[in-house]
């Protein structure tokens, strides 16, 4: 069976729904449907391969002037300073913005996506866990243009907007050592095929085996949400090696160093003293929190604006070869190391 040829009565109908109720769902009214039926639903959807936006072709004559933000975790620094550049750059060109939240899951980032193209969007940025490529191809197919933020996919060829992972994670790392820390533990959320997580990862690894004498660097992959496991991980990042060696630990996201920090005020460890600190993302409280916490500024907001203008820019009619811009971080010390 074609995907044209699918009706929202056929999804109805495997469903074991109601038109109407599969009308809710696509409209994305999931609080008056049961969870079983949402479950229903979404497995009708799948299954057929439904495409929601061909119910309505023929109400595709005029441009929606709608862009699709999709954010891997809203409650991410980085994804409030990302939004405020594409939001900037929307309200030059007239366009409105529908932000979504996937929680860095592939399956609600699935039934986000299919959201979206019920709602007619012109165009896409996206945060993506790397999880659900059909779904992206399918909507290019659509006409809807996409652009890649923070995280780069394989094999997909798309726009994307990233920054400089590996370098800046470098220099981070080899000031880290440089300042005299005999023992610095990468703090990171799980990298799972995550391009700029794995891109830090394996910078820190290269200068940690340079400057460690071959010793097994330290990662501790985390749960953000899992304050007890964090805790864990931290005061067995802290009891390791020797303790005539310096700690310090690298932060991988602005949330997790939040956690980081919270957990080590809990155990009564002083900064720099106990331990030094350092993370990604800048935020106001960087600079609030004891010493200071020395970070890497990624150029949030300007690589959401630099992601909508490429939107623009398909939209306009630019056809060429996707690319991947690159925009540098800057790296700010403070006192925390």
């Amino acid at each position: 069976m074609k995907d044209k040829k699918v009706t929202i009565n056929e999804v109805a109908a495997h469903a074991g729904v109601s038109k109407s109720t599969v009308s809710r769902y696509i409209n994305g009214k999931i609080d008056a449907i049961s969870p079983k039926k949402v479950k229903s639903i979404k497995k009708a959807i799948e299954a057929l391969n439904y495409r929601p936006s061909q119910m309505a072709q023929g109400l595709k004559v005029k441009k929606s002037k709608l862009i699709g933000f999709l954010v891997a975790d809203i409650t991410n620094p980085f994804s409030v300073a990302t939004l405020r550049g594409v939001e900037e750059v929307c309200d030059q060109y007239g366009y409105s913005i529908m932000v979504c939240n996937t929680d860095n899951s592939p399956e609600k980032e699935r039934e986000m996506l299919h959201k979206l193209n019920a709602h007619y969007i012109e165009g896409l940025i996206i945060n993506t866990t790397g999880q659900n490529n059909d779904v992206l191809m399918d909507l290019i197919s659509q006409d809807v243009s996409i652009v890649l933020v923070d995280r780069k996919v394989p094999g997909l060829k798309l726009d994307a907007v990233t920054t400089n992972n590996r370098e800046v994670t470098s220099q981070i790392v080899h000031y880290m050592y440089d300042k005299g820390y005999r023992h610095v533990g990468l703090f990171t959320e799980p990298m799972a095929g995550i391009s700029p997580r794995e891109e830090r990862a394996s910078a820190y690894t290269e200068i940690a085996l340079e400057r460690n004498a071959g010793r097994i660097p330290q990662i501790y992959e985390v749960d953000v949400k899992d304050k007890a496991a964090l805790m864990q991980a931290v005061k067995s990042f802290l009891a390791s090696g020797d303790d005539q060696g310096k700690k310090a630990i690298l932060g991988n996201n602005g949330l997790l160093m939040l956690k980081i920090i919270s957990c080590l005020y809990e155990m009564g460890a002083a900064i720099p003293e106990d331990v030094g600190i350092a993370g990604f993302d800048d935020t106001e409280w960087y600079k609030l929190i004891g010493p200071g916490i020395t970070t890497i500024a990624q150029p949030s907001h300007e690589m959401g604006r630099v992601a909508m203008e490429r939107i623009i820019k398909r939209l306009e009619g630019d056809d060429s070869a996707p690319q991947t811009i690159q925009l540098e971080a800057e790296l700010i010390l403070r006192s925390s190391l």
